[in-house]
């Protein structure tokens, strides 16, 4: 009977030396929605004299991902120290999930060999976010197509065409300006007959007093262009840029009246040769080929006929529009 006192005694040494250790662990829900975070929380309640290893932040919770974690600074709760790690985890399949127990190695001070306590596991409950249709994982949509604006279409075609006018409206304007016309084209008068050109130029040469001061070459020359010009414009011949010769092959090429090749050739040749062999016609050589070449240009004149022309200016009042007179040649006069 003397041994039991020491028995208890021992027993009493052997509990204290071994500590008191608790764990806890706790879920703020068992039923989410895929992909909803649950908020985890493991607490260690343990004596001074304990010393524990908690779990790590990579520990394997089965189906679920740690999406955050926080361990809590070591506090005490009735002479006792409290350690707390918190996960925030979650995952994407639907069913039903356990969130694995975890095991917590802990010792005494004194005591070299570590034991273990371990935490209850929960059940959590994933359900999917529209259970109205089968099965969670289905396959893509395709993409949409934004309905066609034509606003903006039509928009981007009518700037285009401004841009275009405003660059054709600039060219037409520089060329306009270059030209040293007007904006706006004005109606001009007609210019006048070749004839009437031609005769009213020989008349200034017959009234001037080239002959009279003895000028005969600028005379000659100056006869010669009037008479060029004439062919210019009632032929549509270059006759200005083309010698005497060629001018008179050209005219018969032409089929051009004989007769008039001839007066042509003859004033254009003696002009040459007063102004290349420095001859010196007679005054009355001089003037006779001036009236040569007044003979030229009225007999080959374009001249309207008075009785078409007054039919063709009464179709013109009656339709209020403009009409081309008719016109017609005098009639040339072979010679036998």
């Amino acid at each position: 009977m003397k041994y039991i006192p020491v028995a208890v005694a021992l027993f009493s040494l052997a509990a204290l030396a071994q500590g008191n250790i608790s764990v806890d662990s706790r879920v703020d829900r068992n039923k989410i929605l895929i992909g909803d975070v649950i908020n985890y929380s493991v607490m260690v309640t343990r004596d001074e004299n304990v010393e524990c290893l908690m779990p790590s932040a990579a520990e394997n919770l089965g189906m679920f991902e740690i999406r955050d974690y926080e361990i809590l600074e070591t506090r005490m709760v009735d002479g006792q120290a409290v350690e707390q790690i918190d996960y925030a985890i979650s995952t994407f399949d639907t069913g039903e999930y356990v969130i694995p127990e975890l095991a917590i190695n802990y010792r005494v001070q004194g005591d070299s060999s570590w034991q273990t306590i371990v935490t209850e596991p929960h059940e959590i409950m994933v359900e999917s976010l529209n259970p109205d249709e089968a099965g969670d994982i289905r396959d893509i949509k395709p993409p949409l197509t934004p309905p066609k604006d034509y606003r903006r279409l039509i928009l981007f075609a009518l700037s285009g065409l401004l841009l275009l006018a405003a660059i054709l409206f600039i060219i037409y304007y520089r060329k306009r300006t270059r030209e040293g016309k007007s904006l706006i084209p004005r109606r001009s008068k007609p210019p006048r007959p070749a004839h009437e050109v031609a005769l009213a130029a020989l008349q200034r040469l017959q009234q001037s007093d080239l002959l009279a001061t003895g000028k005969i070459k600028e005379y000659y020359t100056e006869l010669a262009n009037i008479v060029r010009q004439y062919i210019e414009g009632r032929f549509y011949i270059f006759a200005r840029e083309m010698t005497t010769t060629q001018l008179v092959n050209t005219m018969r090429e032409q089929s051009l009246p004989e007769k008039d090749v001839e007066k042509v050739n003859g004033i254009l040749a003696k002009s040459d040769l007063v102004k290349f062999a420095k001859l010196e016609p007679s005054a009355d050589d001089s003037r006779a080929a001036l009236e040569l070449a007044f003979d030229y240009i009225d007999d080959t004149k374009l001249v309207f006929d008075d009785a078409e022309q007054a039919s063709e200016q009464s179709k013109a009042d009656d339709s209020q529009g403009e009409e081309v007179p008719a016109i017609k040649m005098n009639e040339e006069k072979e010679d036998v």
